[in-house]
């Protein structure tokens, strides 16, 4: 690793606390690391964003003023920044959630941010040596950029368009962005060796450009024992995720219908909002479980930290999950997880139970051990706590240094 100082350019679309899922999440927890390796970053994004954050320059790329105030050495935004927006900031917010957005309006404004992005970068190119780019709604703004200062870009793949529509008819365009990020990019981090799978499989990257780095997660903040006291008297199994087809929610129903057979008192909790919503909610009527399943919305904080505390178990039965922050999240919470085999995290929580998504009979035998037996159920405990020392972002940011050296050496 250099001793001199990184300089990077990050290209973001989401940061906690403006975050609809684990990406902004991974961006939070890798950028607090970076910074811990001295690394200097700009980061981007495509909204307001006024929580004081100090590891980090943060620029929202609508307003050449806040670039000016960066280049000035002086924070853009402090936790006095007005409050008040403009109607055109609150659909730049918007923009965070974009698949419920039409097709025309998602690429209007990718590209978008990515001319802002493209205008910023120009202004700062003295002071950033590197563009690292997350995902395919950075990867527009990351390629014009390259383009235009030279410098090395890397494509930081969280998930992919393969990933997120199982059933193969996703949009085309999404998945040709991210097929031309990857193509042109120098490096290409996968965060788990199945995803590098997908991206050689299926978006024919060279596989000598890709490396994997496995996300890290945040120590647990300490929770006060009162919010903790809920349905006590219930084993309660937890799913918490975005309600679409690839996180495997349909399952999970099938699951609770499986399991309150055998243990009537067992609470199955999902945790999360998304376009299944009210055909789960249908779901759970029609299968007679709304006594068994309680659907939360979506949780942020102390509410995911105090429920994953909570549960007996937690179960992760995607389709395709590329990582999975959420199963390490929650075996820091010595709760005992059930991970889908289409996933990365897999890689990290070896010693958690697997299954396939599809297999309802074999999770529900999980369950059900998991909830009669204390003594299974701390082997596991034990087994993922192992896991957990390797599982940090310090980890992530030393294997993410080394690419910066690499390709820094190699331009110059």
């Amino acid at each position: 690793m250099r001793d001199t100082q990184h300089r990077v350019l990050m290209v973001g679309w989401e940061y906690p606390p403006h975050n609809s899922g684990g990406l902004g999440v991974a961006c939070e927890g890798l950028t607090h690391a970076l910074a811990d390796t001295n690394t200097n970053i700009f980061f981007t994004l495509p909204y307001r964003f006024s929580t004081a954050v100090t590891h980090m320059k943060v620029i929202t790329c609508q307003n050449p003023a806040e670039v000016e105030l960066a280049l000035a050495g002086r924070p853009p935004f402090s936790a006095y920044s007005p409050s008040i927006v403009s109607p055109a900031d609150f659909a730049l917010k918007d923009s965070i959630e974009l698949s419920a957005l039409p097709q025309s309006e998602i690429e209007q404004r990718v590209n978008y941010y990515a001319d802002q992005v493209l205008s910023a970068g120009k202004q700062l190119r003295q002071k950033y040596d590197l563009i690292h780019a997350h995902d395919w709604m950075a990867f527009p703004a990351a390629m014009k950029l390259q383009e235009k200062v030279k410098k090395p870009f890397i494509a930081h793949i969280h998930s992919t368009e393969m990933d997120r529509i199982p059933s193969g008819h996703g949009s085309h365009y999404i998945a040709h962005t991210e097929y031309l990020g990857m193509q042109r990019a120098d490096r290409v981090i996968a965060v788990s060796n199945f995803t590098k799978r997908i991206l050689i499989d299926k978006y024919h990257v060279d596989p000598k450009k890709i490396v994997v780095v496995h996300n890290g997660v945040t120590p647990a903040s300490k929770l006060v024992n009162d919010e903790l006291q809920f349905a006590t008297k219930r084993p309660m199994i937890v799913f918490m995720g975005r309600l679409t087809a690839q996180k495997g929610a349909e399952y999970f129903l099938q699951l609770a219908r499986a399991v309150v057979d055998q243990i009537p008192e067992a609470l199955f909790v999902v945790a999360g909002h998304g376009d299944q919503y009210h055909s789960l909610l249908f779901q759970s009527a029609y299968q007679q479980l709304s006594a068994s399943v309680l659907f939360t919305g979506f949780m942020r904080d102390h509410q995911r930290e105090a429920l994953l505390s909570r549960a007996d178990v937690f179960v992760m039965p995607s389709l395709s999950e590329p990582f999975g922050l959420v199963a390490l999240e929650a075996a820091q919470r010595e709760t005992p997880v059930i991970v889908s085999e289409n996933s990365g995290v897999k890689e990290m929580l070896t010693h958690s139970l697997k299954a396939d998504f599809w297999d309802v009979e074999k999770m529900a035998s999980y369950i059900t051990e998991l909830v009669t037996d204390p003594v299974f159920r701390a082997q596991v405990v034990t087994g993922q706590n192992e896991d957990l020392e390797h599982a940090t972002w310090q980890n992530a940011a030393d294997n993410v240094s080394k690419i910066y050296s690499k390709l820094l050496e190699k331009k110059s």
